[in-house]
């Protein structure tokens, strides 16, 4: 006698591209803020795009298993247009039991504010865009926040109710050694999340860092080293890689 073997499970991701400044390393779909955000406007877009996308791939009995929000900064978005969002998605698919949401945020005090607001929207995992917490890096990275705002965001995610979070963590950064390498991927374990992507800098075409790469660049032999250097730390803390 024959099993019908089980229909593999869904993942959905949903791209929201507006940032309050695009990083010049970034190539992603994404555009700096210069307007209000037509935040309504754009869900009913995101929903109209699904059906359609649903009416060309029948999905059966499979069940959706995890729903990624990505950008983009989505945190700029309010929790009710997120809880919109998700509502809509529920509506036209079969979410399984203890679905993976994940929402990407950046440290950014207003997006502290808005933590609480998610969970209670429905996002049971929030990725956070730390890159660094030196503020050397940040400021050569483009990035908006500083260390301080690193740890805050840690700590209002937790307070909000979140268990699963992940760090995003760059190595290979302009003026970086390996002792500040080494510093970031420490602190980063210190918090204690579930999960840490780790990843070195690239200078993708069609890019400012591209076109006009920063100074102090450290060359690929030593960019290895750190890269080396951070894997041995998150397997001596027990994080197992297990993406390439």
């Amino acid at each position: 006698m024959s099993h019908r073997p089980l229909p593999p499970p869904l993942g959905l991701y949903i791209h929201l591209p507006w940032c309050v400044r695009k990083c010049p390393y970034c190539d992603f779909n994404s555009h700096q803020v210069r307007t209000d955000l037509a935040e309504g406007a754009y869900i009913e877009a995101l929903l109209a795009d699904l059906d359609y996308e649903l009416s060309r791939h029948a999905t059966g009995d499979r069940e959706l298993h995890s729903l990624f929000i990505g950008g983009g900064t989505p945190s700029l978005f309010s929790a009710e247009s997120i809880h919109r969002l998700l509502i809509g998605v529920e509506a036209r698919l079969r979410c399984g039991a203890g679905m993976e949401v994940t929402l990407e945020a950046n440290p950014g005090t207003l997006e502290q504010g808005r933590y609480r607001g998610y969970r209670e929207a429905g996002v049971n995992r929030l990725s956070i865009g730390v890159q660094s917490v030196h503020q050397e890096s940040l400021e050569r990275l483009g990035r908006i926040h500083g260390p301080e705002e690193v740890f805050a965001a840690i700590e209002s995610a937790r307070s909000a109710g979140f268990d699963s979070i992940n760090l995003d963590l760059m190595s290979g950064l302009p003026g970086q050694t390996l002792e500040m390498a080494c510093k970031d991927v420490r602190l980063a374990i210190e918090a204690s999340p579930d999960h840490i992507s780790y990843y070195q800098l690239t200078l993708e075409p069609n890019t400012p860092f591209h076109r006009q790469p920063p100074v102090a660049m450290p060359g690929e032999d030593r960019a290895h080293d750190f890269q080396l250097a951070g894997r041995q730390l998150l397997g001596d803390a027990g994080y197992q890689q297990y993406e390439v």
